[in-house]
């Protein structure tokens, strides 16, 4: 979390608020890099966390204003996961 957190600076922070059997919830705050895709801050902590040998994966996103809240779950050897969102949202000017 200190790396990610470093990295992001005031952009986007994270910390862990909850810890399961099968994995945790983070919460990501802050005002996030509209070009950048807010899912992607996600899943940049994500392999964040597998470089340190844990391998986690998105299972759930609960937004909320100015952040979310991101379950993550333990993945298995040779597993894969990746979240895709129920929603899409367009912005046309």
């Amino acid at each position: 979390m200190e790396e990610f957190n470093r990295l992001h600076g005031s952009e986007g922070q994270v910390r862990v608020v909850e810890w399961r059997g099968d994995g945790f919830v983070a919460e990501f705050v802050g005002s996030f890099c509209v070009t950048c895709g807010f899912y992607d801050y996600f899943e940049d902590f994500a392999l964040m966390v597998a470089e340190r040998g844990v391998r986690v994966g998105v299972v759930d996103v609960e937004e909320f204003e100015g952040g979310a809240r991101v379950a993550y779950r333990f993945l298995r050897e040779g597993e894969e996961l990746r979240f895709v969102p129920e929603r899409v949202v367009l912005i046309l000017e």
